[in-house]
């Protein structure tokens, strides 16, 4: 059932009931494993971010995070989020996601600003 790894990725993410009472929050976002994903928040430069990504279905997807330093990663559709400090110097990030053969479920993502 698709709703199952919708509810079950947006209450991992907290992105279900987002709203102004988050000031770091910066962008979410939602989608089939099998669509994959394309995100490119603008975020500040010198400022450091929180991403987390979570995957929840069966099979595995492909992160790619395009930094100065960009990152690569292979993620169980495991309901286990992935999480990753990134820091944008040109202000410009692009995180992709896309299915591994046989990968189904949902992927969520959420980018927040950290702590400062």
């Amino acid at each position: 059932m698709a709703s199952q790894p919708r509810r079950r990725g947006q209450e991992t993410l907290g992105t279900a009931d987002l709203g102004a009472h988050e000031p770091r929050f910066v962008e979410a976002g939602l989608e089939r494993v099998g669509d994959g994903s394309h995100s490119a928040p603008e975020l500040s430069p010198g400022n450091s971010y929180k991403l987390a990504v979570v995957c929840a279905g069966s099979g595995k997807i492909t992160l790619s995070v395009a930094l100065k330093n960009p990152v690569r990663r292979t993620v169980a559709c495991d309901g286990v989020p992935y999480r990753q400090d990134l820091a944008a110097p040109s202000g410009k990030v692009r995180i992709d996601t896309a299915a591994l053969p046989g990968a189904t479920g949902m992927v969520a993502w959420r980018v927040d600003q950290a702590e400062g």
